[in-house]
């Protein structure tokens, strides 16, 4: 009995240093494959890393507008009545001085004999009383009248002087108002809008027609405000209008003072050296155009594709000594083309950056660049 128990316990310690010889060769031999592991090197291709290149970029403004007419103009009614007449219809031609529209003024031709009348009332007055005055002086210098009654057929010759010249601004004024029934073109030109009615009644000072000059013609567009700087007039610029296969070439005439208080953008104006070349161009024609320019000065600049955001901020993976490192910059202006981007800190001339984007890199990671 004693030599079984002896045997037993033999073996139960030959089963735990076997247990415990095997946990310790597993710890070595997984100690021996975390290095290995951690010395994997990633390749990537010369194509897919870079370097930063000292440049400077163009860019680019963009530009969208209408064709609106330079010569145009709003004809009001001048005086109160119902519309009688309306000569045009919208898209005709009509010439400089031509009646487009009446309006019915019979109410102030009622009284055109009786401002007459006043008229001829007043002259005569006057002409008895300066007659009667001329009289009165040769009488006071022989001293048949008074002082005082001298000064009596002055006052009167005065006072019919007055009414003359009133009753002749009344009838001035009342001239201007029947020739203001007539509504006519003050250039030549086509009507762009009927905005009244035969029959109705207008005020005045209300819209009646609209008239513009198709032949004077120019280019409203659009752009950042940040583009004055690089808009001078002269600058020959093609713009592509909707319905026409060519672009046609407009000169800058000038920049608008100030931003557009609706869109903060700010208006240019582009003319035609010569008459508008086409009879499709009319005035609320769409356009677009571009103008490139180049930048003040060179600075480091890297593809588009180099550049990813992360949390806000921008970073590129460059390569030092081997390794993988995440780099914040500070990115800068785009290029007219929209492919590569100024990068203003942050990176230096001699660093080699992964030119694509790559999923899953990690910050230390030991890679090789294949040539």
């Amino acid at each position: 009995m004693k030599f079984n128990s002896r045997i037993r316990l033999l073996l139960s310690v030959i089963v735990l240093l076997s247990l415990g010889g095997g946990a310790w060769y597993w710890q070595q031999q997984r100690a021996k494959a975390s290095p290995l592991k951690d010395a994997v090197v990633k390749v990537f291709q010369a194509s897919e890393v870079t370097q930063a290149q000292l440049q400077a970029l163009s860019g680019q403004i963009d530009m969208s507008g209408t064709l609106v007419a330079s010569e145009s103009a709003t004809l009001r009614s001048q005086t109160g009545g119902t519309l009688l007449r309306l000569l045009v219809a919208e898209g005709q031609a009509v010439q400089r001085g031509q009646i487009l529209a009446e309006i019915d003024v019979r109410d102030l031709s009622s009284r055109t004999e009786e401002r007459e009348a006043a008229v001829s009332s007043a002259q005569r007055a006057y002409q008895l009383s300066l007659t009667q005055h001329k009289a009165n002086q040769d009488l006071a210098r022989q001293g048949f009248i008074s002082e005082t009654a001298l000064a009596s057929s002055q006052a009167n010759l005065a006072a019919n002087l007055a009414q003359l010249k009133a009753a002749e601004s009344a009838a001035i004024a009342h001239s201007k108002q029947m020739a203001d029934a007539a509504i006519t073109a003050p250039f030549s030109g086509v009507v762009a809008r009927r905005l009244v009615n035969v029959g109705e009644k207008v005020a005045p000072g209300q819209e009646v027609l609209q008239v513009l000059n198709p032949a004077r013609l120019e280019f409203k567009a659009m752009v950042d405000a940040s583009a004055s700087q690089f808009l001078q007039p002269g600058l020959k610029i093609p713009v592509q209008f909707e319905g026409l296969g060519q672009a046609i070439v407009l000169r800058l005439d000038r920049v608008g003072p100030g931003n557009d208080a609706g869109s903060r953008a700010l208006p240019v104006y582009l003319s035609f050296e010569q008459s508008p070349p086409s009879p499709l161009l009319r005035p609320g024609l769409m356009g677009m155009a571009q103008h490139a320019h180049a930048l003040s000065q060179e600075v480091l600049t890297l593809p588009i594709t180099a550049v990813q955001e992360e949390s806000g901020k921008s970073i590129v993976w460059v390569i030092q000594e081997g390794v993988l490192k995440r780099q914040t910059v500070t990115p800068g202006k785009k290029d007219s083309q929209g492919q590569r981007m100024a990068i203003l800190e942050g990176l230096k001339a001699t660093d080699v950056v992964l030119a694509l984007r790559f999923e899953g890199l990690k910050e230390g990671t030991k890679v090789e660049v294949k040539r």
